[in-house]
């Protein structure tokens, strides 16, 4: 199995920071079989890319370990090592397909008692691309996960995923790149920039100070600003020249340094640079972030995706995921860098970020998701669920159970003990018991290696009153195989104000007993969602989440041809997305609804089914020849498009949506589209004049009891 590196994808309360304390240096199992298995030590990589021909040719010194006797060299499909060679006598290698993995190996024995400079082997190659016309074609969820590399007039976009270069399979290494571009091109690389001679084209140098696992190449016609702050050289290459977007950039990147190397340590590269893409991208690669245009334009993406791809740098860039024991670099850097945002008032509270990790991981995970140890990449909205959702929820309630200060040392100690090396869970694991100084094996088995979460009810309710205050006990109840040990915040509310009380409960019926002060009014279990747990279906407020993370659910749109014509591309994009059938508004499909998830495409005079779900969706929205009234808002129906998410009348477990318009369709295509990233809303109205409005419908409470009499 081949396993390559992904470049980090684009979307923490870390109180306090402290100084650094080094744990013991571990070495996982894995990276001790890679170390076995790689036979490279250095690149030396010159590379002249061809963009007419759509080709890239050159050759790699690559300098061997003294141990080596066989290398094996993969290469993706579409490519070719064309020789091998050692001090200029060629080498025999052999080859074979690897169907599955788009690629091809080629395995050269090495000839017995090289010694110093005999052990440089140079390696020839070449390859064709396409363009980035086939690559978006496989663009989903607005996002392009690019399995091949791209050329073409727009630029040049080779990651070093696609293995446009021969590599090894878990190669860890330092490079020193030589890229010649066309006139006009500029090439941008992992590493520090290094004067390159010209020859009559554009030719650049790229050089790591520390081993990486791989080179990603991109060039474009770029504009290029650059600023040095405390020593880092920080860039923009915009497609033109815009000193007030470059100078945001920069000085946002400024603060993120200064941020990060506080909390977890040195930024370990000599450059940063916001690197514009001609393809949808968000990405974070060692040293360069690479943002699609209309992404890099987006005026909330400096101040929160900007600092995630920066946190990338030391979670996945520097410290490297070790895929033994699944990718921690996700929620790793969510927590570090969203989820931290959110808590210093950023665009979302962070009662509201968890209860959303918790949402979205019950709609597109729910009971069958994966462990965490599991989760190698976010390729898919269940995988994602678990790795980012699960992922930061895990380090929330790590950070709870430690607190703030041995936190703030874990984070520091995993840092300086794996800089520029693999690092696994386990590694995670060792780092907080140094910093904590106490056993977490338990806390990571439930956690990080058991798949699902806790089903959390309550039940039995009591309570007693005496001249010294009240008793109030009730029952803990867990509907899992194995119960978890849960540390559970209850907040009981009172005529005069509010008490805390924290139990731990490990059984699956615990009943718990607390003394009051005062008269409670009413109680509630883990109320501002710090625990992760599978939450129920009355508590999950409906969504369109609720509905793309059903496999099972159906796509209607209307018959009628004009109508069709109007919503068909952005059904079509949903479909292709979430791979949901399609279906049109016959009669017969009335009887989906009964136990179907549905997303109805048009309104009352457009798709036939609207009149049937029409009386059940009365109490959230009221549609007028003039208006939308929804979540207590009056929006003028001309040029706006309304998006609305209910519980299935019929089959509360299940999601009942509708898209409606009354716009033209190009307007309705642009922002049908963008209906993916607000899909935790239970409804979005698009408004004539561009904003996006948005909320969500409540959910049940069924942690919470309220006592009679009050």
């Amino acid at each position: 199995m081949i396993s390559i590196r992904k470049t980090a994808g684009a979307a923490a309360a870390l109180t306090l920071f402290f100084s650094g304390l080094s744990a013991p240096s571990l070495i996982s199992a894995q990276e001790k079989n890679d170390l076995k298995k790689t036979a490279v030590a250095h690149h030396t990589l010159n590379v002249t890319v061809d963009i007419g021909a759509r080709k890239v040719e050159g050759f790699d010194r690559m300098s061997l370990k003294m141990e080596a006797k066989e290398v094996r060299l993969l290469i993706r499909a579409g490519s070719s090592i064309d020789r091998i060679e050692v001090s200029g006598a060629a080498l025999e290698f052999t080859t074979r397909e690897i169907p599955k993995e788009g690629a091809g190996e080629a395995v050269v024995t090495l000839p017995s008692r090289l010694k110093g400079k005999d052990r440089v082997m140079l390696v020839r190659f070449h390859g064709t691309f396409p363009d980035a016309s086939a690559e978006r074609e496989k663009i989903k969820r607005g996002v392009a996960y690019v399995e091949d590399g791209v050329i073409g007039e727009e630029g040049v976009f080779l990651p070093s995923s696609s293995l446009w270069y021969p590599q090894e399979e878990s190669g860890i290494t330092p490079y020193d790149v030589t890229v010649t571009v066309p006139t006009g091109y500029t090439a941008i690389m992992e590493g520090e920039p290094v004067k390159a001679a010209k020859k009559g084209a554009n030719v650049s140098r790229w050089k790591t100070e520390h081993p990486i696992d791989g080179m990603d190449l991109v060039a474009a016609r770029y504009a290029v600003e650059k600023e040095v702050y405390k020593g880092v050289a920080i860039y923009t290459y915009f497609f033109e020249k815009d000193p007030k977007l470059s100078r945001l950039y920069i000085e946002k990147t400024r603060g993120y340094l200064d941020l990060y190397q506080g909390m977890i340590g040195p930024y370990p590269f000599r450059k940063f640079a916001v690197v514009e893409n001609f393809l949808p991208t968000g990405y974070g690669m060692p040293s360069f972030t690479l943002l699609g245009s209309a992404v890099l334009r987006l005026p909330f993406i400096p101040d929160t995706s900007l600092g995630h791809e920066i946190a990338h740098n030391w979670w996945g860039n520097s410290v490297f995921v070790d895929n033994s024991e699944g990718n921690w670099s996700e929620a790793l850097t969510t927590y570090t860098a969203d989820y931290l945002y959110a808590g210093r008032g950023g665009v979302e509270d962070p009662l509201e970020f968890r209860r959303g990790k918790l949402i979205g991981y019950r709609n597109f995970a729910g009971r069958e998701g994966i462990s965490l140890k599991d989760f190698k990449d976010s390729t898919s909205t269940a995988s994602r669920a678990v790795g980012y959702n699960k992922g930061v929820m895990v380090f929330n309630m790590l950070e709870t159970l430690l607190g703030p200060k041995d936190f703030g040392k874990g984070i520091k100690e995993f840092y300086a003990s794996n800089a520029f090396r693999r690092a696994s869970w386990s590694d995670i694991e060792a780092a907080f018991e140094h910093s904590a100084g106490r056993d977490l094996k338990w806390f990571f088995d439930e956690w990080v290696r058991r798949s699902g979460g806790p089903e959390v009810s309550i039940g039995g309710v009591e309570m007693k009153g005496s001249a010294g205050g009240y008793t109030v006990s009730f029952e803990i109840r867990q509907n899992n195989s194995a119960p978890y040990i849960l540390d559970l915040p209850v907040l009981f509310t009172t005529a005069k104000g509010a008490e805390w009380s924290n139990v731990r409960v490990g059984k699956a019926v615990e009943r718990v007993t607390v003394e009051l002060r005062e008269r409670p009014v009413s109680f509630e279990v883990d109320p501002d969602y710090q625990t992760f747990r599978l939450l129920s279906e009355e508590e999950v407020p409906p969504s369109l989440a609720g509905f793309f993370g059903d496999k099972d659910g159906v796509i209607i749109v209307p018959m009628e041809e004009s109508a069709r014509e109007k919503y068909s591309k952005t059904a079509q994009t949903i479909s292709n997305d979430y791979a949901i059938r399609m279906m049109t508004d016959s009669d017969n499909i009335r009887d989906y609804l009964k136990e179907k998830s549905v997303f109805i495409f048009g309104g009352r005079d457009e798709n036939r089914l609207f009149s049937t779900v029409e009386p059940y969706i009365s109490k959230e929205l009221t549609i007028t020849a003039d208006s939308y009234e929804v979540g207590k808002k009056i929006f003028k129906r001309e040029g706006s498009m309304l998006a609305v998410a209910v519980k299935n009348p019929f089959n509360p477990a299940k999601t009942v949506c509708f898209f409606t318009a009354d716009a033209g369709p190009e307007k309705i295509t642009g922002n049908g589209k963008r209906l993916r990233y607000f899909s935790d809303s239970s409804y979005i109205v698009f408004t004539p004049d561009g904003k996006v409005e948005k909320g969500t419908f409540a959910g049940k409470k069924t942690l919470r009891h309220e006592f009679e009499g009050r």
